[in-house]
C-alpha cells in the first residue's frame, strides 16, 4: 500500500483520481489533480492552522486538503467547486469523513459554485490555490478577497501550489509580500513542484 493509500484510508475518503466531467472547465479552470500527500505535509509544517483559522480550498476537487488541514489542525474549511460530478463525490467523501471523525460537520461548508462568485466571509483567512484557474478568473478571486479584507482588516496568507509565471505575474498588481517559496517532494525532476505562500498587505 502506497504512502497516498494509507493516507487515504485513514481519513476514509477516496480522492486519487483525475479527470473533469465538466468540458466547460478547460481553458478557464484547472482540470482534477490532488495534491500529493508529501506536499501537504511540507506545506503544513510551515503553515500551522488554529481551530480558529478558516482555510477556503478554491476549486477543491474530492476535498483531499480540506479533510488532512480539518484532521491535522482542527480547523474550519471552506470548499468551492463548480464541476457537478466532482462536487458529488466530494460529498460522498464528507459523508464518509463525518463517519469517522464525530462532530467535524459543523466545521466543513462545501459550496458548488463557480470561484469568482464565492463572497469571501470574514473569518476566511487562508486561502489555497492549486494549479490555479486561469488569470481571468484569479483577478475576480483576488479582488473578492481584496475587497473583504479592506472591509474587515485581518492577516491574510495565500498558498499557491504548481503556480505558472502568468499567475505569478497577474498577481503583482496586489498588496501582496511572497514570504516563502517551498521546493516540494518531486521538485528535481519538475521544478513547478513549489508552493508559494503570500501574505497580503492592506
Amino acid at each position: 500500500m502506497t504512502k497516498e493509500q494509507e493516507f487515504e484510508e485513514f481519513l476514509g475518503i477516496s480522492t486519487i483520481e483525475n479527470g473533469t466531467s465538466d468540458k466547460e472547465k478547460i481553458g478557464k479552470y484547472s482540470i482534477y489533480e490532488a495534491t500529493h500527500y508529501e506536499g501537504l505535509i511540507k506545506i503544513f509544517e510551515e503553515i500551522v492552522l488554529t481551530p480558529y483559522d478558516t482555510l477556503v480550498d478554491f476549486g477543491c476537487g474530492l476535498g483531499r486538503v480540506l479533510f488532512y488541514c480539518n484532521h491535522q489542525y482542527m480547523c474550519k474549511v471552506t470548499g468551492i467547486e463548480y464541476d457537478s460530478e466532482i462536487y458529488g463525490k466530494l460529498c460522498e467523501n464528507a459523508e464518509e469523513y463525518f463517519k469517522l471523525f464525530k462532530n467535524q460537520e459543523r466545521k466543513f461548508s462545501l459550496l458548488k459554485m463557480k470561484a469568482e462568485e464565492y463572497s469571501i466571509e470574514p473569518t476566511d483567512n487562508y486561502f489555497y490555490f492549486f494549479n490555479p484557474f486561469a488569470v481571468e478568473i484569479l483577478d475576480k478571486v483576488m479582488e473578492n478577497i481584496l475587497t473583504s479584507v479592506k472591509k474587515k482588516p485581518r492577516e491574510v496568507t495565500l498558498i499557491l501550489y504548481y503556480c505558472t509565471y502568468e499567475i505569478m505575474t497577474a498577481l503583482r498588481k496586489y498588496p501582496l509580500t511572497l514570504e516563502k517559496v517551498l521546493k516540494l517532494p518531486g521538485y528535481e525532476e519538475d521544478p513547478d513542484e513549489k508552493a508559494y505562500i503570500y501574505k497580503m498587505n492592506i
